[in-house]
């Protein structure tokens, strides 16, 4: 038996859990857009925070940060000049058209021809992401869990850090 038919398959969901995604992270774009702090937080999960690089970050200080116009995760989303000043050391100088250092605000704002790919990785897992034909490979990815409520994010945001890669 060869590798690639031993190799488990990703979960599929159903077509309205898929419909359902789309509509909650295109709302978290729009929210990211017009920097509706409110309308971000109805779509983080409240029992998983956010994660990032493996940390765990509980809603609270994800509501908190949001508020404050210095912390990482405000800059991240909203105030490219600000987050390029602060973490810009991050990102590749020998590459900046392909990562960055721009806000989620910036980059959603300008994707050209932007793509939304919906993955599951389980029943209650997806990954989706937006994509830019004219920034490629650089891209925007976000991870949701199926809750009560539906799908909430708990994953994709740079919080408390300069990245999460």
């Amino acid at each position: 038996m060869g590798l690639a038919s031993a190799a488990p398959k990703p979960a599929q969901f159903s077509q309205t859990d898929r419909d359902n995604l789309r509509k909650v992270a295109v709302k978290l774009k729009e929210a990211i857009l017009h920097e509706d702090v409110d309308g971000i937080l109805r779509h983080v999960s409240k029992s998983n925070g956010l994660t990032c690089r493996d940390t765990q970050i509980p809603y609270q200080q994800v509501r908190k940060d949001l508020h404050d116009r210095n912390s990482h995760l405000y800059m991240s989303l909203f105030d490219s000049v600000g987050f390029s000043k602060k973490c810009g050391y991050e990102y590749p100088a020998e590459h900046p058209a392909e990562h960055p250092a721009i806000s989620d605000k910036e980059y959603l704002s300008t994707a050209a021809d932007e793509s939304i790919d919906i993955v599951s990785i389980t029943d209650e897992w997806a990954q989706v992401t937006f994509k830019s034909q004219t920034k490629a490979p650089y891209r925007r990815e976000y991870s949701f869990h199926k809750e009560e409520r539906g799908w909430k994010l708990t994953g994709g945001f740079i919080v408390s850090r300069c990245s999460c890669r």
